[in-house]
């Protein structure tokens, strides 16, 4: 566990320091700053029926037409998880906090001073603080990542933004040590208000 977190934070950092680099020098830099609030709905295929939670944070923009895009939220995900076990199949709920950090790089295709219209893409990191595990022995790993895409347009400082995430979560029985890999999908909808635009 501690090997998987130390390797996702590594990663984390040079692609944070990678992407800066690449950004600072684009010409005609702009910079912004800005809060965001989200709702998000997330399934892990074929074991769940997909479920709603939240998400609200900061994210920042450096670069001109091509842009890096970091950002740091906290997320709840809630899900109802179909546990099938010898043709025995449990229903169990699970509740996620994290704090999540995509590392998004991006281009305009329409970047005017009161109107852009943007593509994102990039690694996402989540970071797990609590979950809560409703009648079942299964516990979710301490970090996961993955990638995520989206579009987005901006009016004047207020940001909309569609994400599209995937995952793999790890599932350990804490009782008998087995573990299971998971996919999970995540559908965001965001909207920012940008204070430096």
């Amino acid at each position: 566990m501690k090997k998987i977190r130390l390797k996702s934070v590594i990663s984390l950092v040079v692609s944070i320091l990678a992407m800066s680099v690449l950004t600072m020098g684009t010409a005609n830099a702009q910079f912004t700053i800005g809060i965001k609030a989200a709702g998000n709905a997330s399934n892990y295929r074929q074991l769940t029926d997909r479920s709603f939670g939240l998400e609200a944070g900061v994210f920042m923009r450096l670069g001109g037409n091509f842009f890096f895009q970091p950002e740091v939220n906290y997320s709840f995900k809630s899900s109802t998880i179909k546990d099938a076990v010898d043709e025995i199949t449990n229903n169990f709920k699970l509740k996620q906090h994290y704090i999540s950090v995509p590392a998004l790089l991006g281009y305009h295709f329409i970047n005017n001073d009161n109107f852009k219209f943007r593509l994102t893409i990039g690694p996402r990191f989540d970071f797990k603080i609590a979950d809560n595990v409703e009648n079942s022995e299964w516990e979710t790993n301490t970090v996961q990542w993955g990638g995520q895409v989206g579009l987005g347009i901006d009016f004047w400082r207020f940001a909309l933004d569609f994400n599209y995430c995937i995952a793999a979560d790890n599932f350990r029985n804490s009782t008998q040590g087995t573990s299971q890999t998971r996919q999970m999908n995540l559908f965001i909808l965001s909207l920012g208000f940008k204070f430096i635009k």
